[in-house]
């Protein structure tokens, strides 16, 4: 299967702005004193996750939302992708995260 530039080029996209993201969330802890230096197999690896979902579900938010939003989407998931990444790292806890979207989406409680 022949991948096309444009598909390319929009994955290394939302990876820039998720790695910086990422970055620059440890960036932060590291002048706050939280931890020691940045750790930047964790921002890559956690980027990359990231980066995954965000390309899976990119056709159908680039439909509905302009580019400077989706940017903004994508440096906040990069931000928050350490603990994306680590909290939902099995299907059941990700199936409960569906479940309390559609509970909020729905009203219901």
């Amino acid at each position: 299967m022949i991948t096309l530039p444009e598909d390319i080029t929009l994955f290394c996209y939302i990876y820039f702005f998720c790695f910086l993201g990422a970055y620059s969330k440890d960036l932060v802890d590291t002048f706050l004193d939280k931890i020691t230096e940045v750790l930047i197999l964790k921002v890559l690896i956690s980027s990359l996750g990231v980066t995954i979902l965000l390309y899976g579900i990119s056709e159908y938010l680039l439909e509905r939302i302009s580019y400077r939003f989706f940017t903004a989407i994508c440096y906040t998931f990069g931000v928050t992708s350490f603990k994306v990444v680590v909290k939902y790292n099995n299907v059941q806890e990700f199936l409960l995260l569906i479940n309390e979207f559609r509970k909020w989406r729905t009203g219901k409680k």
